[in-house]
């Protein structure tokens, strides 16, 4: 602990705002922070959601996209598979 202040970096800067007692603004203080060469850590929702967002990319990044139209191409192979077998039955039969 230096000067009274805990550099857990675990704690937002509004945590470490809060319990430095400042009488200066939030932005103020956060300015005289980085003036310091303090490294203020964002820790809150912009950070959960940036984390999210990357893991969303990396997955997405390792699935081979296997989807037209939201559906499988397997299924949709298979359902085009049925459909052109039923039609060819059809005209066989009609025809013989």
């Amino acid at each position: 602990m230096a000067l009274g202040i805990d550099f857990n970096p675990k704690k937002s800067a509004n945590q470490r705002y809060k319990e430095s007692g400042s009488s200066l603004s939030f932005k103020d203080w956060i300015e005289r922070e980085k003036a310091k060469g303090i490294v203020l850590p964002q820790i809150g929702v912009t950070d959960v959601f940036e984390e999210t967002k990357a893991k969303l990319e990396t997955n997405k990044d390792k699935k081979p996209n296997n989807k037209i139209i939201g559906l499988d191409k397997r299924i949709l192979m298979l359902s085009a598979l049925v459909i052109v077998g039923a039609v060819a039955y059809k005209y066989l039969y009609k025809k013989g």
